[in-house]
């Protein structure tokens, strides 16, 4: 598919196969729930786009993100170390979008951001970002892998479309305080996340991801989400050695207020039966004129079962990942 919106300005909705070349967000006919049409120059500044990634292994867990909400640019670079439970984290929030380059290309991204004791640029076959002291530099594969890609409905007029990569084979480095570490495949994996569209205004998402080399030498690939994307479809799926399973809906089982205990993550097809055990997490508060947000990403291990489409039942053990709690008011 060379274009996700049609000559007609609008979208059809679901699970796609073929690859999506552009997402070419500002040909759709965004219209008010109302019927009112939406001038071009203001649904450019409606649209939201972000590119994370995440890289897993078993001393360390790193994080990259790119945030553009047109009024508002965000980006972060995290290292956690597993053995040490230390957090080293660059982040900058500026306005406006000046910063940051998202491309609306998924099959061939490039996210940008430049600041002041932070720079990132993610294409789609490597990463480098400088931070705090750290500087990561590392080649990414997906020859081999096969992305989740579905757009749907979000509330009466917009929509979102997110693209989903796990895992991917990395090769190279992470450098802090002089320290140069191997970081490479099959030890350490890597996810995408790159998501675009007209979102919800006020949203809440809960989320649970991972990338890792199982015992048996097979790769494990997930991605699990209740909360948004689940309009008539879902983007709850799970890959093994590159065969994608796809789940049905997923709840997430937790305590609120204690969000470092464990959650139990379950789906209604019976094929997830997980539970996340946390280690630390990094968040923020933000309560701004325009925005807020409420936001906790946890890192732990996953335990429990996965049923593949086949029948094969997968025992997961000592697998590390990613949990999220998430309200956002763009």
């Amino acid at each position: 598919m060379e274009k996700l919106v049609d000559e007609k300005g609008l979208i059809q909705w679901g699970i796609y196969s073929d690859p999506v070349e552009r997402v070419n967000y500002e040909d759709y006919r965004l219209e008010t729930p109302m019927g009112l049409k939406i001038p071009a120059g203001l649904k450019k500044f409606l649209a939201n786009q972000f590119h994370f990634i995440g890289v897993i292994g078993p001393d360390m867990i790193i994080g990259i993100g790119v945030v553009d909400l047109k009024y508002l640019s965000n980006a972060f670079f995290y290292v956690f170390d597993r053995k040490t439970g230390t957090i080293t984290e660059s982040k900058k929030l500026v306005p406006l979008s000046s910063s940051i380059l998202i491309d609306p290309c998924p099959e061939k991204p490039r996210s940008v951001f430049k600041g002041k004791g932070l720079t990132i640029e993610i294409t789609g076959d490597s990463i480098k970002a400088t931070g705090k002291g750290v500087v990561l530099d590392i080649a990414m594969d997906s020859s081999a892998a096969r992305p989740l890609r579905i757009c749907t409905r979000a509330g009466y007029r917009g929509w979102v479309y997110t693209q989903k990569t796990s895992p991917l084979n990395i090769k190279g480095s992470l450098t802090a305080k002089g320290i140069k570490k191997d970081i490479s495949s099959p030890d350490y994996m890597a996810l995408s996340d790159w998501t675009c569209g007209f979102m919800r205004r006020e949203t809440c998402w809960n989320w649970a991801a991972s990338a890792f080399t199982m015992g048996d030498g097979r790769s494990l690939g997930m991605n699990l989400s209740c909360g948004v994307n689940e309009t008539s479809f879902t983007e709850n799926v799970f890959w093994i050695n590159g065969h994608m399973n796809k789940v049905d809906t997923v709840n997430f089982i937790f305590d609120k207020d204690s969000l470092d205990s464990p959650w139990h993550i379950k789906s209604a097809d019976k094929k997830v039966d997980l539970v996340f055990k946390p280690e630390a997490s990094r968040g923020e508060n933000i309560n701004a004129l325009l925005i807020k947000s409420r936001f906790t990403q946890l890192f732990g291990v996953f335990e429990g079962k996965l049923l593949t489409k086949a029948g094969e039942v997968i025992a997961i053990n000592d697998c590390p990942g990613f949990a999220e709690d998430h309200f956002a008011r763009w």
